[in-house]
């Protein structure tokens, strides 16, 4: 039971049996503004408000308790509001909530008063103790793991990244399906790892099951799964199986041609634009390795407009040069 409940239903009771507190006794050399405990607090609260659970908390399994420092005036509303401790994703809703709250007045000497207090909200609601003791246990390993793992694997320190990516992706395990978009990234990490080692068979069945998290908990035209398509495409590309990469491209360059119709933003549409050019190229080569150089040609067109526009000048210097050659020559 979450502490709101219970102070609810305290409330409740003082309430029927007539006890409930709104005097104040004073001692010599009080504040102007009067502190009171939080038991008080709670037994005077008339109006309780629950604090929205934020989508983006919600989506991070982000949960805890939010505690704050408030000033009720003689009329019983709250007029400040002063967050002492709680996650920034939760403190906004609930001070929120909170400035709605409603009191029984206060009195000090048989007059209204104005007061000063602590309270404290769960968000969500109910609070499982132990889930947040998890959910900590999470936040506690895996985001320092999975950071300096990819701090080692940028600067080609492959075994130190690898071990701090086991002890990353070992804490999202233990977290179970709410956390399978972090398991993810980590796995992808080790398969970038796998896959610079030259060690190509640890690196498919790590893609794979990348991949397939991805399709088990999105749909399948999301840009997430095109990307995890991608990475899985490039690999069988590079070991020298078009056969199996081809159909991964074609069904990327198709979502993510899609998406790019959709939005608006500049950052994803740059990020989907590149993904276009690589995926073009790619079955360009595909195509021509294949010998069907009209749809080689026709992959090269699409691939150079899409470089043109969203690719770096590297990458777009590779896939320009190349595919006008190809181009030409037929």
């Amino acid at each position: 039971m979450s502490a709101q409940v219970a102070s609810m239903r305290v409330i409740g009771r003082l309430l029927v049996c007539g006890l409930a507190v709104t005097s104040i006794a004073l001692g010599q050399g009080s504040s102007a503004t009067p502190p009171v405990t939080a038991t008080v607090a709670k037994i005077n609260l008339i109006n309780f408000v629950q604090p929205d659970y934020p989508p983006l908390a919600k989506a991070a399994s982000i949960v805890g308790k939010v505690r704050a420092e408030i000033i009720v005036d003689e009329s019983g509303n709250v007029a400040s509001v002063k967050l002492l401790s709680g996650h920034p994703m939760l403190a906004p809703s609930a001070l929120a909530a909170i400035r709605k709250w409603k009191y029984r007045p206060f009195e000090v000497g048989g007059r209204p008063s104005m007061v000063q207090t602590e309270v404290e909200v769960d968000i969500p609601e109910h609070v499982d103790e132990d889930d947040l003791a998890r959910e900590r246990k999470f936040q506690g390993l895996f985001w320092p793991n999975e950071k300096a793992g990819q701090e080692a694997f940028d600067k080609n320190e492959l075994a130190l990244a690898e071990s701090r990516l086991l002890v990353a992706r070992s804490a999202a395990e233990e977290r179970g399906p709410q956390k399978w978009l972090e398991l993810c990234g980590v796995i992808t990490l080790l398969a970038n790892i796998k896959f610079k080692e030259d060690d190509f068979e640890a690196a498919e069945n790590l893609y794979k099951e990348s991949l397939a998290l991805h399709e088990n908990n999105q749909r399948p035209d999301e840009a997430e799964v095109a990307g995890a398509q991608q990475n899985l495409a490039y690999l069988y590309f590079r070991m020298g199986r078009p056969v199996d990469a081809e159909p991964l491209y074609r069904k990327s360059v198709q979502t993510y041609e899609a998406r790019l119709k959709e939005i608006n933003a500049s950052e994803p549409q740059a990020a989907y634009g590149r993904h276009l050019a690589i995926g073009y190229f790619a079955l360009a080569q595909i195509a021509r390795s294949g010998q069907r150089p009209s749809e080689a040609q026709d992959s090269c067109k699409k691939a150079i407009s899409y470089a043109e526009l969203w690719s770096d000048s590297e990458n777009r210097n590779v896939i320009t040069t190349s595919c006008k050659v190809l181009l030409q020559s037929h």
